[in-house]
């Protein structure tokens, strides 16, 4: 298989499909749909940017098909009238000389007109190029429709985790592909990708296919014709999504294991586990060239350990143990001796998919015997397919190319996938289209749905973690389970929590309650609105029937209950907004804002108290009212299965916001803090009202520990120092008897003093005192020179990075290297990726680059932090502590929080044994406060380099520095 291709296709994609990938591209030079398939027109755009109303035409091609066919081809450059931009031109190559005095884009787009004719126009993300023309030209200039490649490479090949032409071109006609972003050239790949996306759709169930040709028969979207065309050559059996689940999905037999409190449990011998961290051993057969690592076996042996005496454990484990092996290994033997669960827990989707796709897939190979491990996800990550089927059916004439394309998308994706969740399926859900096809705990109708449990893609993967060996979840849904008292996981008792530093902030959140603008008025809306809602379904449903007067009575007074409260609580989040008063003057539209004492006695706070109280107490009526409802209505049977079950869910999200509405106005529990979320745009509907646990040490030894025989941590950055208690401290282990709990650390096997250099610039004048952004520009700017890019800066605020990249980018690019900046919305994959691909790219970055940022070799050479990562003073959660503790607190919490994210922006530097680079600290209190020293003794290098900016640059330059790319 093409490399490109295999790189592309999900993990855990079946061999079938595979199989079919494989073969796409040969096969689709042969297809034919149809003896009189029409020619199309295949299209494609350079820009000066994204929007047709500011930006210009630079570049157009097109090539006519017929059939596999190229049977002509056009393509022209344009003269924009305007310079082109510095980042285009890097992006395609065309510059302000290649363009001037080419046709202007009026000429251009007519002769595309007349080269298209009456043809149908291929273009991927029509709705780009579509733009651009029609702006120029004006809607309908060109006769035949526009078909977006896009929607028939997600239909006819779903399991690829990337639809973009460059991708898809070089997967499948790599020989087709000429430079990248020059419309010529992508044309030709295009070509050939669309056949391939034919291809591919020919290949789905015929009953799937004819399905998806039959999407919102009446709403206008030009690809059902082609998909009624490709329908029609592949005639089959009626549609039926719980057979096409039955056919995808094979018989799990497997018994559930058992629970590890109602066994004796016996554990392999800890010499026998760490004898196979040898070439001859299960590690040497997961990777050959395996090396043995003294801190991985060591790991290992302290988790074996942990295991045996039903203790806890914390563990520190550097950059290059291993960490992952060392306790998967101890864990699936342990697993299989005794027929119990392991759990695994990881704060990201990238972790999870490397154990569950590399690591585990390895170890079981390595193994020789049936290891079963399964990947366990929240409900919301999951596909509903009653609510897939009923979406797809109710999509009227009014739909847009979104609702039905993601429909379309799950039931193409659905019919080559036996499980999976929503994460895998590469399509950018809209949210609210998501949550209408998203699986729901509350309005889950179980045994009533039809597809309950096997074809089920959330609960039959529960049923197959019931007889998993290892368990692999994210810490959300380990604090969920825990949170429900062991209702939502199976009974695992033997836990390893990796990237454990994000474990507190975790458990805090699914502790939290919060009563929401957009959330209760999305509850409200969906019940009753002038639109209709729920409530209008069952009274139509109900008019006819001559048993319903009762219930006909409660819906009347529920619609008019949920319009007052409708109303009240639009008035009750105007009024929260008014409260960005209390809060001071910002820079930003959003803050927080503390409520204590001084804000409850507040004047806008009286009338959000008042506001709210009455709110509540309507809520806690229309909840009542709804559960009679629901108590009624199974008196007509199951044609309302559907309507209840939505019933009920929206009474759940209601009565979760009724909890938080009551908790912070009341305000009388001493173990949340309360705060309000503000938006400070009239138009936002963005308040909230949040009631956090404070201790949520406290909720976890109560509830976690007593039910878990041992619970592992681990993670690079969990240690202050040689100390623990701060971490322990956050997650409830030092509310343990003595002796039930340990600490562990281990150090790196990588040889940080000669790899890693760490510089503190001396002379920068403090983050608060006058001078300190100029000094820091005259830093960064003179840094980056020396490096010659492939450098990352942290930032702690968005403004302070907005200001510098101002200054910096167009003086950089003079010198040939290119400063990006993580801007609002943007992709941190994408600016990940762009950073990877181009060795001489630098970026300045915000919290989400702070930690699980990997780049190895030249690519990243080094990072420098502008200001010591300490947490905002005004956090309410700071705030609340420092009440409680007074200046106990800072020594407590911030100091040691912001170590931990010191040595998580150390930890980007050094993936690999073979990497080199520098970090520079350009906040001078690391060497001038007397706290200072924490962060520095936190870091992996003893030898801190202490020099005055002018030196540091002068040894960047010499040891680290490159030439800049010209």
């Amino acid at each position: 298989m093409n490399p490109r291709l295999s790189s592309l296709i999900d993990p855990g994609t079946d061999p079938d499909v595979i199989a079919s990938y494989e073969t796409l591209a040969a096969r689709a030079l042969d297809a034919q749909w149809g003896l009189d398939e029409p020619e199309v027109c295949i299209v494609d755009l350079e820009t000066t940017g994204y929007d047709p109303d500011r930006d210009q035409i630079i570049e157009v091609a097109a090539a006519i098909m017929r059939g596999a066919e190229v049977v002509d081809r056009f393509s022209t450059l344009v003269d924009p009238l305007v310079p082109i931009p510095a980042e285009i031109t890097k992006l395609t190559g065309i510059t302000d000389s290649d363009v001037a005095g080419q046709p202007c884009a009026e000429d251009a787009v007519a002769k595309l007109v007349r080269f298209a004719g009456d043809r149908d126009l291929v273009a991927h993300n029509a709705a780009f190029d579509r733009g651009f023309v029609e702006r120029v030209a004006g809607r309908g200039a060109l006769a035949g429709a526009w078909l977006d490649s896009l929607v028939f490479t997600r239909l006819g090949l779903p399991r690829l985790r990337s639809h973009r032409l460059t991708d898809l071109g070089q997967a499948f006609c790599p020989e087709a592909c000429g430079r990248a972003h020059r419309a010529a050239d992508d044309v030709e790949a295009l070509c050939r990708v669309w056949r391939v996306a034919l291809a591919g759709v020919g290949d789905l169930d015929a009953g799937v296919l004819a399905r998806l040709s039959q999407l919102a028969p009446e709403a206008e979207w030009p690809e059902r014709e082609w998909l009624s065309r490709i329908a029609g050559a592949r005639p089959g059996s009626p549609y039926d999504l719980k057979e096409v689940r039955r056919l995808r999905v094979a018989a799990d037999r497997a018994e559930a294991l058992d629970d590890a409190d109602e066994v004796a449990l016996t554990c392999p011998e800890a010499a026998t586990v760490c004898d196979e961290f040898s070439a001859d051993g299960i590690a040497g057969r997961m990777y050959p060239g395996f090396e043995r690592r003294d801190e991985q076996v060591e790991m290992a042996r302290a988790v074996l350990s942990a295991f045996e005496s039903g203790t806890h454990l914390a563990i520190e484990a550097g950059t290059g143990v291993g960490k992952s092996v060392a306790y998967l290994v101890p864990g699936a033997l342990f697993s299989l001796e005794n027929r119990v669960g392991v759990g695994v827990a990881t704060k990201t989707n990238a972790l999870m998919d490397q154990l569950v796709y590399h690591e585990l897939p390895r170890l079981a190979a390595a193994l020789g015997e049936e290891l079963r491990y399964v990947a366990l996800k929240g409900y919301d990550h999951y596909p509903c397919l009653r609510k897939v089927e009923r979406f797809a059916s109710e999509l009227s004439a009014s739909a847009d190319p979104d609702a039905i394309g993601a429909a379309a998308m799950l039931l193409a994706w659905s019919s080559q996938s036996a499980w999976g969740d929503l994460d895998a399926v590469n399509y950018h859900w809209r949210r609210d289209i998501r949550s209408a096809m998203q699986a729901s705990q509350a309005d889950c109708t179980k045994k009533r749905c039809r597809h309950f449990p096997h074809l089920c893609y959330l609960h039959g993967v529960r049923r197959r973690a019931s007889s998993a060996h290892i368990v692999v979840t994210n810490h959300a849904l380990l604090f969920t389970d825990v949170v429900a008292g062991g209702a939502v996981l199976p009974p695992v008792r033997h836990w390893i929590v990796d990237e454990a530093h994000a474990a507190e902030s975790e458990a805090r959140r699914q502790l939290t309650l919060e009563a929401s603008h957009s959330e209760l008025a999305a509850v409200l809306a969906a019940l009753h609105s002038k639109r209709g809602g729920l409530l209008t379904t069952l009274r139509r449903m109900l008019a006819t029937d001559t048993e319903a007067i009762a219930a006909l009575d409660l819906i009347g007074r529920m619609e008019q209950a949920a319009e007052r409260c409708a109303t009240l609580a639009g008035s009750l989040f105007d009024f929260v907004k008014d409260l960005a008063s209390l809060a001071g003057d910002s820079e930003y539209d959003s803050g927080e804002l503390w409520v204590d004492d001084r804000v409850r006695g507040s004047g806008p706070w009286g009338t959000v108290a008042a506001t709210g109280a009455s709110l509540a107490r309507r809520l806690e009526e229309l909840v009542a009212q709804g559960r009679e409802l629901m108590t009624l209505s199974e008196e007509f049977g199951p044609d309302l299965t559907e309507q209840r079950a939505d019933l009920a869910g929206l009474l759940t999200r209601l009565a979760d916001q009724l909890a938080g509405l009551v908790a912070v106005v009341d305000g009388e529990d001493d173990s949340l803090v309360y705060s309000a979320e503000l938006d400070r745009r009239p138009t936002v509907q963005a308040e909230k009202l949040v009631a956090a646990r404070v201790d949520v040490g406290e909720a976890l030894a109560d509830w976690l520990y007593p039910r878990a025989r041992s619970v592992v941590y681990t993670s690079a950055t969990i240690a202050t120092g040689e100390s623990f208690s701060h971490f322990a401290r956050g997650v409830g282990l030092d509310r343990l008897h003595e002796g039930d709990w340990r600490s562990l650390k281990l150090a790196s096997s990588y040889d940080f003093e000669r790899q890693m250099a760490v510089f503190v610039p001396t002379d920068i004048a403090e983050p608060n005192q006058p001078g300190y952004l100029r000094d820091l520009e005259a830093l960064l700017e003179q840094v980056h020179l020396a490096m010659g890019g492939s450098v990352l800066t942290l930032f702690t605020n968005r403004r302070d990075m907005e200001r510098l990249h101002a200054m910096l980018e167009s003086r950089l690019r003079a010198h040939g290297l290119e400063l990006m900046m993580q801007r609002r919305g943007a992709s941190a994959k994408r600016l990940r990726d762009e950073f990877i691909a181009d060795e001489h790219l630098s970026l300045f970055a915000l919290k989400r680059f702070w930690e699980g940022f990997d780049a190895q070799g030249d690519t990243l050479r080094c990072v420098v932090v502008p200001k010591l990562p300490f947490g905002r003073p005004s956090d309410p959660l700071a705030c609340e502590r420092e009440r409680r503790e007074g200046r106990d607190a800072w020594r407590l919490y911030a100091l040691p929080e912001a170590v931990l994210e010191l040595k998580q922006a150390a930890g980007r530097l050094i993936r690999s044994s073979t990497d080199t680079g520098c970090l520079v600290i350009a906040d001078s209190r690391v060497v001038r406060k007397s706290y200072g020293a924490r962060f520095l003794e936190a870091l992996p290098v003893a030898d801190i380099e202490r020099l005055d900016s002018d030196a540091v640059v002068t040894e960047i330059s010499s040891r680290f520095g490159r030439s800049a790319a010209r």
